[in-house]
């Protein structure tokens, strides 16, 4: 920890902690140690054998120094400042709470150990419920790579200027690096652009101000999703997410290799589900098969959403899901209708059956 308790319930920075004084931490009261060298962050630690919940114990120097020059480029960019500040509310303490004129307290988490998802989802959820915004930065060990499936996408964030984003903090440059606009094409490495910025050069409002150019979203022309098919399909074969769709096509009368061509995605999206878009549109595929000829909106918009739902990741950070549903819906109505999978009719939709149908071995 960066900050205790004096004997006179001061709260003292182990930057300017003295090493004749004594501390205590402010989460549990037992004493601390101050730790301060020639390489290491100043910093605070339990005796040990502590079983202090508050503060967990271990953290590493870069965990250490990541908090630190956050808190001093906050604080260089005219914002209040508190390092590791108890919120007994919510039992929490962010790495570093800053706080500005007109805007909601923002609780930063710079984040370098594994954390679960659903504890991710505890802490986030606790922030907000209690009128915090919250950023999560990450450090090193999550930097190799924002994958599909890697480690880091849980703590995928959202903005209406970055899109869909991840930031990753570098306490050997104090620098910031944004991969922003992710998009995910079913079988495909993740799409994204990046761009750094060093807390030397930039205040934190620049930052917040910059509006980059977001690049096109990729679109596989019409004429190759013949093509695009036979190339998702292979790659799948290489995925225990063959399986399981395989045995769900089987269970209702076909095959993979008998699906429309109109199922396969063509249109990057965000990458918000736990299996390929590919798995919604089979199942929104087959749920349409079994619907009368003529469908009510509402009714076509609550099977996009049935279908949907379990396949959904637990994205804790992302903010506006119900927005973010009802997007995605509306695009999967329109690239149903685009494939002449339906028809306007008059307050509601006619089905195309034939677009439904298997194809012929």
């Amino acid at each position: 920890m960066l900050i205790a308790v004096d004997q006179h319930q001061t709260l003292v920075p182990a930057a300017q902690a003295s090493r004749h004084g004594q501390y205590f931490c402010p989460g549990c009261t037992a004493p601390v140690i101050l730790k301060r060298g020639a390489v290491m962050v100043p910093h605070f630690a339990h005796q040990p054998g502590s079983d202090c919940q508050a503060f967990s114990e271990g953290e590493t120097s870069e965990h250490l120094r990541g908090k630190a020059q956050l808190a001093g480029w906050f604080e260089r960019s005219g914002y209040q400042v508190r390092l590791e500040a108890p919120l007994p509310q919510l039992k929490q303490r962010p790495d570093v709470l800053v706080h500005r004129a007109g805007t909601a307290p923002l609780a930063i988490e710079f984040q370098c150990s594994p954390l679960s998802t659903q504890r991710l989802w505890e802490r986030t959820v606790g922030y907000r419920q209690h009128g915090y915004r919250v950023l999560w930065l990450l450090g090193r060990p999550y930097s190799h790579g924002i994958r599909v499936h890697g480690k880091a996408l849980k703590f995928l964030q959202n903005s209406p200027a970055w899109g869909y984003f991840v930031p990753l903090w570098d306490v050997q440059t104090a620098s910031l690096t944004l991969h922003y606009q992710l998009l995910s094409l079913d079988c495909e490495p993740l799409i994204q652009q990046s761009v750094t910025f060093k807390a030397s050069e930039m205040t934190v409002e620049q930052v917040l101000t910059t509006h980059p150019q977001l690049h096109a979203v990729p679109v596989v022309a019409r004429h190759l999703c013949h093509y695009q098919q036979t190339v998702v399909l292979a790659r799948l074969h290489q995925s225990g997410v063959w399986r399981d769709l395989q045995t769900f096509c089987y269970q209702h009368g076909g095959t993979l290799q008998q699906l429309p061509t109109w199922v396969v995605p063509l249109t990057a999206k965000p990458p918000l589900l736990t299996v390929p878009y590919l798995v919604w549109s089979v199942h929104l595929m087959v749920a349409l098969r079994s619907q009368p000829a003529q469908l009510a909106d509402q009714r076509l918009r609550q099977l996009c959403w049935q279908t949907l739902q379990p396949l959904l990741a637990r994205n804790a950070c992302v903010r506006h899901r119900g927005l973010i549903r009802t997007r995605l819906i509306t695009q999967r109505v329109a690239e149903l209708k685009c494939a002449r999978v339906l028809d306007q009719g008059g307050a509601g939709w006619i089905l195309n059956r034939t677009q439904l149908e298997w194809k012929k071995r």
